[in-house]
């Protein structure tokens, strides 16, 4: 079975188990902060993917790590996915269970690029302006591009907007080699 339909399969059984329980957004949080370890962890990773550590001991190393930070479904997600030695798909469960998530909750990603950082109004001015024109809660990613030289690059769904010098000057080159 692929990785994405294993991740898919967990991810959605958690999510319908939340939802039923009423506690969406405390298990995104939990999801969040298992996810941000998994990936960051470079230990942790080692371990979870090693064939050669014991399930029970991953396990244990798991939910001693999680316990007291998250609540009992994530716990008891935990024993559930190593005890179908699953736990190597761990953070693609995280990321698609997000997915579902921000899904239900009608969320949008939005990535925005500039060529310096933005100040907390400006950032804030821009994601007013995207809840009201895509009529959605936002979640602004920000990357600082020193090569765009000024401006941005605005992402949201399929869309985008290239308000940046680098990009206004490649379009001019564009209309100069015609």
């Amino acid at each position: 079975m692929k990785v994405g339909r294993i991740a898919v399969r967990y991810a959605r059984a958690l999510f319908l188990s939340a939802r039923e329980q009423g506690i969406l957004d405390d298990v995104r949080k939990d999801m969040d902060m298992m996810l941000a370890a998994v990936s960051d962890l470079a230990e942790l990773k080692s371990l979870l993917e090693s064939p050669v550590v014991e399930t029970r001991k991953k396990t244990a190393i798991l939910v001693s790590i999680f316990e007291g930070k998250v609540g009992d479904l994530a716990l008891d997600f935990i024993r559930l996915v190593t005890g179908n030695n699953r736990e190597d798909y761990l953070a693609a469960i995280c990321r698609h269970y997000i997915k579902l998530y921000k899904e239900e909750k009608g969320i949008k990603m939005a990535s925005i690029e500039t060529a310096t950082t933005l100040t907390n109004e400006i950032r804030q001015e821009m994601v007013d302006i995207i809840t009201r024109t895509f009529n959605a809660e936002i979640e602004l990613q920000e990357e600082v591009k020193k090569e765009l030289i000024g401006g941005f690059v605005l992402r949201v769904e399929d869309k985008q907007l290239d308000s940046s010098v680098k990009g206004k000057l490649g379009r001019i080159k564009k209309e100069l080699q015609k």
